[in-house]
């Protein structure tokens, strides 16, 4: 997917949220990029909140990792337990 939000920027999470939801009607209770939590429902609110408004590289590059032009994102579903994330496909994402 080109992972470019409505404002010509860096989709955020909550973006990409929104249009999983939308495009597979999936509700997606944590996003991952290898290791790297990008969004995980469980948390708190405020952490929810923090996550859901940044960029799609903002946690990369605040954990230290290149910015890159591709990102491959993992998911796991409502009603999926963590393991499921490694039978779906990765989402690929191009960023601008």
């Amino acid at each position: 997917m080109q992972a470019i939000g409505a404002d010509g920027q860096e989709m955020t999470v909550q973006e990409v949220l929104d249009w999983l939801q939308r495009t597979h009607g999936w509700t997606v209770t944590m996003l991952l990029r290898g290791h790297t939590v990008l969004y995980d429902r469980e948390e708190d609110e405020e952490t929810r909140t923090r996550q859901r408004a940044q960029r799609l590289s903002e946690n990369l590059e605040d954990a230290g990792e290149p910015r890159r032009r591709e990102l491959e994102l993992y998911y796991v579903c409502e009603g999926e337990d963590a393991e499921a994330e490694d039978a779906r496909p990765p989402l690929l994402c191009s960023l601008p």
